[in-house]
Formats: C-alpha cells, sequence, structure tokens
C-alpha cells in the first residue's frame, strides 16, 4: 500500500470543484490519507470527502495549523503519520485517465522494483517509451526504470533537456521524498519573481537559471540559506531538473510510465494537445449552462433535415485557464446537440452554452437555421 499526501491550496470554486471530480478518483488508493488543505475552501473540501466517503474518519487524518508558510515543513510532520513506504503526493488539478486498480498497480511495481520514484501525470513529457532506450533502461510490466546517476545526468542534458527528475506528480519512496524535503531546512531566501523575469529574459533563460541558481546554492548552504525561485508555501521547489539535482540525490532509481495514468486539465508542459482540456476530456459534461441571450452574435448555420456538422475549438495556448465557450442558438427548426452520451434537443428560439473544447456534433431533425458563437475565453 501507499500514503497518500495531500497538502493543496483551495481558495477558489473552481479549485474547489477540480478537488471534488480529482479526488473521488483516486481515494481508493490508499487508507491512510493525510490530509492538509489550506486556503478559504478547505472546510467545504473536507466536508465533501466527509459526505463521499463514509469511511473518511479511519483513512484520513486531517492536519490544521501547520506551517502554511512551507510546504516542506508542513509535509515532514505530516509524514510521522504514514503508515507506508512509499508516499502518493495528491495534486487537485490532475486527474486520473485510467483505472484506480491499473495505478495500484503501478505503485505495486515501483514498490516491488525498489523504484525511488516516478511521475504519475504530464505522461511522454521530458521521457517516453521511445526516447530513453539509450539508457536501457529495465522493462516491466507498467513501468521502465533505470538507474540517475552523475554520468546518465549529462547525458540526458544532450538527449532530453525538458525532463526532471524530480516533479510534484509523482510516487515516491518515503526516505527517498524526507531526504528531498530536508534540503527545505535551510534559510530559504525567495528571489522575487521581477528578478527572475529580468535575469531570465536578459541572461539566464532555461536552463541557465537552474545552473546558475544551483551553483548560487552551493555556496550559500554552508551559510545555512538556500535561494528558492517559488514561495516556500508552495512545493513547487522541491521540483529538479536536470540542471539543479544535487548530487547527494544520486544515484536514483526513476520509473517511467508505458502508458497514461493522469492528465493535468489545463497545462500542456511542453506537449502539445495532451491537457484534458484539449483532449476534449474536461469539463465531463458538455452543457455549461443554458442562455436564451439574443444579442449574441456569431456564424449563422442552414442545416438540411438529418444533415449534420461536428464542431471543436480550443485556443492554441499550452495554458487554458478558462473554458472556451459555445452559445448555440436555434433560430428556425429543430436540433439535436451529441457531445459524448449528452443529447440535448433544442426547438426555435431555445439555446444552451457549452465547452466548445468537448467534441460535439449538431444534427438537424428538420430544416433548421442556428447561431454558433465561440467565445475563446481568454
Amino acid at each position: 500500500m501507499v500514503t497518500a499526501i495531500c497538502n493543496i491550496y483551495l481558495n477558489s470554486d473552481q479549485k474547489l470543484d477540480l478537488f471534488k471530480e480529482a479526488i473521488a478518483r483516486v481515494y481508493a488508493v490508499s487508507d491512510n490519507w493525510l490530509i492538509y488543505i489550506r486556503g478559504s475552501k478547505g472546510p467545504d473540501a473536507i466536508a465533501y470527502m466527509k459526505t463521499l466517503f463514509k469511511d473518511f474518519d479511519s483513512r484520513c487524518k486531517v492536519f490544521d495549523a501547520l506551517h502554511e508558510n512551507n510546504w516542506a515543513k508542513s509535509t515532514r510532520i505530516m509524514l510521522k503519520y504514514s503508515n507506508y513506504d512509499y508516499v502518493y503526493v495528491f495534486l487537485e488539478d490532475h486527474f486520473l485517465t485510467s483505472s484506480i486498480d491499473v495505478f495500484t498497480q503501478t505503485i505495486n511495481e515501483a514498490i516491488q522494483e525498489k523504484i525511488d520514484f516516478f511521475t504519475y501525470s504530464f505522461f511522454n513529457i521530458g521521457v517516453s517509451n521511445v526516447t530513453i532506450g539509450h539508457l536501457y533502461p529495465k522493462n516491466g510490466n507498467l513501468l521502465h526504470s533505470f538507474i540517475l546517476q552523475k554520468d546518465t545526468v549529462t547525458l540526458l542534458r544532450k538527449t532530453n533537456s525538458g525532463f526532471y527528475p524530480l516533479s510534484l506528480a509523482g510516487v515516491v519512496k518515503k526516505d527517498f521524498f524526507i531526504k528531498i524535503l530536508k534540503i527545505e531546512d535551510a534559510f530559504l531566501l525567495y528571489v522575487p519573481w521581477i528578478v527572475q523575469v529580468c535575469m531570465e529574459q536578459f541572461f539566464f533563460a532555461y536552463p541557465k537559471n537552474r545552473k546558475f541558481w544551483s551553483q548560487v546554492n552551493r555556496l550559500a548552504i554552508k551559510l545555512g540559506i538556500r535561494f528558492v525561485i517559488y514561495p516556500p508555501a508552495t512545493p513547487f521547489n522541491l521540483e529538479r531538473s536536470l540542471y539543479d539535482i544535487e548530487e547527494s540525490l544520486l544515484p536514483t532509481s526513476i520509473g517511467v510510465l508505458k502508458s497514461e495514468l493522469f492528465a493535468n486539465w489545463d497545462d500542456d508542459n511542453k506537449l502539445p494537445n495532451s491537457s484534458l482540456i484539449k483532449q476534449g476530456l474536461y469539463p465531463f459534461k458538455f452543457t455549461i449552462d443554458t442562455s436564451d441571450d439574443s444579442d449574441i452574435r456569431g456564424e449563422e448555420i442552414a442545416l438540411h433535415k438529418n444533415q449534420n456538422i461536428s464542431r471543436q475549438y480550443y485556443p492554441d495556448m499550452h495554458r487554458i485557464t478558462n473554458l472556451p465557450i459555445v452559445h448555440i442558438k436555434v433560430i428556425s427548426g429543430s436540433v439535436q446537440i451529441t457531445a459524448g452520451e449528452e443529447h440535448i434537443a433544442l426547438q426555435k428560439g431555445e439555446s444552451i452554452c457549452g465547452a466548445s473544447n468537448i467534441p460535439h456534433t449538431i444534427e438537424a431533425l428538420e430544416e433548421a437555421r442556428i447561431m454558433y458563437t465561440i467565445d475563446p475565453k481568454i
């Protein structure tokens, strides 16, 4: 089994909705949930879990008033209550796209093979099944694995420069995780965002920025200081690229998924069309709300009886934070809209709003004219 760590910040209805969808899919993976939810929506999230999961009290330990400004310190306290040797770091914006059984089997394989870390999401980003052959990985049922050491890091900088050996969306051996967390015990100095932007714009674009701060921290750590590029209240400083991973963390065994387990809801992270939104898998219903706004204007489309058109739209941006909306209004006749398992019939004068990134088909039940309008929500 695995311990599940949920140390997140929820401060909006959108974040709360994501949490509700994500937690329901993965709850069964562990009977040892350690939960610390900061932000205004924390009580709502806990209340939702208690309502949804009748065994909440026996499987979950809820924390309160830990180190709100230091994610690493809070997580180390939580880990004192871990019952298992491996930890799954839950993130509310990554959704299980496979089955819970496959996820559990993947974790069990990592445990059996003594893998220190594998990224459960962002499939094929950084490394993939076809780009690690030169590492001669061990071939398991659900995971490849290889030993990351100093010479491997040097090689991967040439062949897979975007690979992050350690990321947030991970399943990690507990002892190794604590080793990473302890690095944050130093006095943390956050480099202001504007300083980072200026440096990256004129001197240190990626990966030079990572190299620079890695070199600085080699000296600073001797004084008990560590410069970080993200606020310590967030977990992002725990991630390691090929350019700033400490030698003290090597060698380590890294797992690579053979098929997709999770996907981020809105972020492609350098792999086009990999987010749930662009795959047309989020939101889980096409219908967003209904509206009879007669002032909206777009493309007027005439359809013969039984004629249909299929549409899908999303903006060409690597991260989409606002769902693109389509407004469909029937000017005359009647139509049926089909999106996945949804079938919506509209008569003259009726209209509907839906998520335009979800593939949808409009069929005329009789000769019809519609107004089809897209709002990219940029």
